[in-house]
């Protein structure tokens, strides 16, 4: 690289992780970059429960990708939250709901007045203030 440019770049792995990074570095870096990426023959594709999180937007805007295309090319859907079974002990679950919770109340946001809440002895989970959970 006498002129110091990168000519080429070489993704080691394959799937939805190696794909969506050579196109992302391929939008980015333009056709001055040849990008190879190497996978295995021998790893067969997953087909089922590949889930992504609402960043997943901004990379489909920067790629040009239209949102309903997407889904529907994909056969994919919208996702609102993600249960985790078991996550602290056997028994307990946790949901991690994607979007707002609660709405605008002035200066603070809505968890500090939850949280102020249960300091005083109410017990409302959280979720009960998502439209997502």
């Amino acid at each position: 690289m006498a002129d110091g440019g990168l000519k080429s770049l070489t993704i080691v792995g394959g799937g939805t992780a190696g794909w969506m990074s050579a196109a992302m570095l391929s939008r980015a870096l333009g056709s001055t970059v040849a990008i190879t990426v190497v996978e295995s023959d021998e790893i067969g594709t997953v087909g089922v429960g590949e889930a992504t999180i609402p960043a997943i937007k901004l990379l489909n805007t920067f790629l040009g990708l239209d949102e309903n295309d997407f889904l529907a090319t994909t056969n994919g859907t919208i996702k609102l939250g993600i249960e985790f079974v078991d996550w602290h002990t056997v028994g307990q679950s946790y949901l991690h709901a994607f979007g707002p919770v609660g709405r605008p109340l002035g200066l603070a946001a809505f968890h500090h007045y939850w949280n102020r809440r249960r300091l005083q002895g109410h017990d409302e989970s959280l979720w009960d203030y998502s439209l997502n959970a």
